[in-house]
C-alpha cells in the first residue's frame, strides 16, 4: 500500500522514488483513511495504514534543518503506531492531529494571492 491509493487525500503522498512516502505526506493520507471512525477502511484495519506510517519513520532520518519540529512529528507518528496497533483508532487520530499540527508550515501559493491556508486547501470564503 501506498499513501496515494486513497484519492480522498488531497494531493497524495510525495515519495522519493519507489521508496516509503515523505513522513508528512504519510501523516495527511493516515488522517484521510480515518477520516470515518464509525466505518474504518479495511486499510486501516488490516494493518496497511500502520506499516505506512512505520514505513515513513523508517525512512525518516531527523536530521537537517527544523529537526526538533519532525522530531515531535515523528513521537506523535509512532503514537498513533501503538493506537492502531491496539485498534484505538480515535486515539490514533487525534495522535495524527498533534502530528499534522507539528508539521512545517508549507509556502503560501505561489502568486502570492494569499488564497490558500497553510493545508494547501483552497479558501474560497474569499479572506485571505
Amino acid at each position: 500500500m501506498t499513501a496515494t491509493t486513497r484519492p480522498a487525500t488531497p494531493g497524495g503522498a510525495r515519495r522519493v522514488a519507489d521508496g516509503p512516502p515523505e513522513l508528512g505526506a504519510a501523516v495527511r493520507a493516515a488522517l484521510g483513511y480515518l477520516a470515518d471512525l464509525t466505518a474504518p477502511p479495511a486499510a486501516v484495519r488490516d494493518g496497511r495504514v500502520d506499516r505506512m506510517l512505520r514505513a515513513a519513520l523508517h525512512s525518516h532520518d531527523g536530521s537537517g534543518a527544523g529537526r526538533a519540529p519532525m522530531d515531535e512529528v515523528a513521537a506523535a507518528v509512532r503514537t498513533a503506531c501503538a493506537h492502531l496497533a491496539a485498534t484505538e483508532l480515535e486515539d490514533a487520530y487525534l495522535a495524527l492531529r498533534a502530528a499534522v499540527d507539528r508539521l512545517p508550515r508549507q509556502p503560501a501559493s505561489p502568486d502570492g494571492d494569499g488564497r490558500h491556508d497553510v493545508g494547501g486547501r483552497s479558501r474560497v470564503d474569499g479572506r485571505g
